[in-house]
C-alpha cells in the first residue's frame, strides 16, 4: 500500500501505515443503492494523510450486495486504478518497496529537492517555450469559439457544499455498438455525441454553438508508477447532428488525435511545471479547466469485477467532485463529466452534472434524473 506524501512542493510515494477499514453497511432495499453510493462519494478521502481510499459493502435485503470503492484521483487515474484492482483481485503484489513515512528529515528533503530542482532547470526552460507554443496554437484554433457564458451575480449561500447529481445507465454492449455503427460512428464517437448533446442542453456551448470536449488519453506504460499518466486533447464538436449522425464527430476526434500526437512532446515539456505549482501563489497558479469531459476507459479487465472472488452482475465507475461549493461551480459555469466503459457484456454510462442554470429534469439515455 502506498500513499502520496508531500515534501517541499514535490509529491513522493511513501508506504502507508496500514489498510483502510472496510465498512459493512446496514442492509437496505436494492432501490436505495443510488442514495448509498452518493453517501459513499462524500466519504472523507485524503491522499496525503489518509484515509487513502474507502471500501464499503451494502447487503441488500432481498439478497446479494453492492461494493463501493472510493479513491482520490491524486492516487490514480482510471487506468492505474483498474490495474491496481486487477492486481489485488488476482493476488499480485507490487514489485516496488516505497520508503516509510517520515524517513526523510526536513533538511534531507530540502537538499534532495534542491539537487532535483537544479537538474530540472533545463526541462523547465523547454517547458516554458512549449507552453508559449501551445498557448499560441490554442488562440489560433479557438478564435471565434469563446465560451458564451455570461458572468452572473453570485447567488446566496455561495459557500454551501454541493452534492453533484450523478446517474448511471447500462446498455447491452451489442446494442451500443449497433447504434454507433447505425449513426456512422464508433463507440467512442457515440459517447462524445451523447456528452455534446447534454452539454448543449446545459448551455455549455461556445459563441458559435459548438462544444469544447476534453478527452483524456491514456499514456500509461508497463511498470508505470505515475498516479496520473494521462494527457488531454480538446475536440470541437457540433452538437446539432449528434443524435442522428456521428460521422462528423468521428472525423473531429480522429483529427484531434493526430494533432495530439504531433504536440505530445510539447505537452510533456509543459508538465515540467507541475511540481512547482504548489510553490506559486494561487492567483498565478489558476488553471483553466475544460468542464465538458468525455472519458471512455474501454473494456474492463474481468478480474476487476471480482471484488469478492465472484463476478459481479454489473460494474460501473463514477466521477465525484467532492468538496465543491456553489461559488466555485458558479464561477466555472458548471461541470459535465460523462464516463463510460464496458464490463460483463454491458456498457455503462455515468454522468456527473453541476450547473448554475439547467432544467430540473434531464434524460440520460432512458433514465431520468433530477438535480438537487
Amino acid at each position: 500500500m502506498t500513499v502520496c506524501g508531500c515534501s517541499i512542493g514535490r509529491h513522493r510515494w511513501i508506504s502507508a501505515d496500514g489498510p483502510s477499514d472496510i465498512e459493512i453497511a446496514t442492509p437496505r432495499p436494492r432501490a436505495e443503492l443510488d442514495a448509498w453510493l452518493e453517501e459513499q462519494a462524500r466519504t472523507p478521502i485524503d491522499a496525503e494523510h489518509g484515509p487513502l481510499w474507502h471500501l464499503a459493502v451494502l447487503p441488500f435485503t432481498d439478497g446479494g450486495a453492492a461494493v463501493s470503492l472510493a479513491v482520490s484521483h491524486c492516487l490514480a487515474d482510471g487506468a492505474g486504478l483498474l490495474e491496481a484492482m486487477a492486481d489485488a483481485a488476482d493476488g499480485r503484489d507490487a514489485p516496488i518497496s516505497w520508503p516509510a513515512a517520515g524517513s526523510h528529515g526536513r533538511w534531507q528533503a530540502l537538499r534532495e529537492d534542491a539537487r532535483q530542482a537544479g537538474r530540472d532547470i533545463p526541462a523547465l526552460g523547454r517547458g516554458a517555450v512549449a507552453a508559449v507554443r501551445l498557448a499560441r496554437r490554442a488562440r489560433r484554433e479557438g478564435a471565434g469559439a469563446a465560451p458564451s457564458t455570461t458572468p452572473l451575480r453570485l447567488p446566496t449561500g455561495v459557500d454551501e457544499p454541493l452534492t453533484p447529481p450523478m446517474a448511471t445507465v447500462f446498455v447491452g454492449a451489442d446494442e451500443w455498438e449497433a447504434r454507433a455503427h447505425a449513426l456512422g460512428g464508433t463507440s467512442n464517437a457515440l459517447l462524445v455525441g451523447l456528452a455534446a448533446h447534454l452539454a448543449q442542453r446545459m448551455g455549455r456551448i461556445t459563441a458559435d454553438g459548438s462544444v469544447l470536449m476534453n478527452m483524456p488519453v491514456n499514456e500509461r506504460t508497463a511498470g508505470d508508477t505515475r498516479a496520473n499518466a494521462v494527457s488531454h486533447l480538446t475536440v470541437t464538436v457540433d452538437p446539432t447532428p449528434a443524435t442522428t449522425d456521428r460521422r462528423a464527430i468521428r472525423a473531429a476526434v480522429k483529427q484531434a488525435l493526430i494533432s495530439h500526437r504531433e504536440l505530445r512532446d510539447d505537452e510533456r515539456a509543459v508538465m515540467s511545471f507541475v511540481p512547482l505549482l504548489r510553490l506559486l501563489p494561487k492567483r498565478l497558479a489558476r488553471l483553466v479547466d475544460n468542464t465538458v469531459v468525455s472519458s471512455n476507459i474501454g473494456v474492463i479487465d474481468p478480474a476487476v469485477t471480482r471484488a469478492d472472488g465472484t463476478k459481479a452482475d454489473f460494474w460501473a465507475s463514477r466521477v465525484s467532485y467532492r468538496g465543491v461549493t456553489k461559488a466555485l461551480m458558479h464561477r466555472l459555469g458548471g461541470v459535465l463529466c460523462v464516463l463510460s466503459g464496458t464490463a460483463q457484456g454491458q456498457v455503462f454510462v455515468s454522468a456527473t452534472i453541476i450547473s448554475r442554470a439547467m432544467p430540473t429534469r434531464m434524460k440520460l439515455c432512458d433514465k431520468t434524473f433530477r438535480t438537487p
